[in-house]
């Protein structure tokens, strides 16, 4: 069984993906061949003794949010903050990181409590 890993800045401990397969990157008319993109991670938040793990994306902002809290935005502000449309974009975000890993915790305010059933966007990052 391996270790989970803390949440890190650093661009090897992260996941390019491409959603170009997804119904919805032609609703992305600036994205690139392999566009739009999100930046994954697995790990666990740092300063958590429980070391629990799970699936992060990276926003424009620079801080990490948790898949389940990613699937309860609604679409639009997803698409602004954590979808990119081209590589260039994405791989710009990851150099500008610095090395202290920012965690978006709390629930965001635009947040439904309840996850959608049939979510393609999710789909599609897990399908990676």
């Amino acid at each position: 069984m391996s270790m989970a890993q803390r949440l890190s800045n650093h661009s090897s401990a992260c996941r390019v993906i491409s959603l170009a397969k997804a119904k919805l990157a032609s609703e992305f008319p600036g994205r690139d061949k392999n566009g739009p993109y999100v930046i994954r991670q697995t790990g666990y938040e740092p300063g958590d003794t429980t070391m629990r793990a799970g699936d992060y994306l990276l926003g424009r902002s620079g801080a990490w949010l948790g898949m389940h809290w990613f699937i309860r935005l609604p679409v639009p502000e997803r698409r602004k903050e954590f979808i990119f449309d081209t590589l260039g974009e994405a791989m710009e975000v990851l150099g500008e990181l610095t090395s202290k890993v920012e965690v978006i915790r709390e629930k965001p305010a635009s947040a439904s409590e309840e996850a959608p059933e049939d979510d393609e966007i999710k789909q599609a990052i897990e399908a990676q």
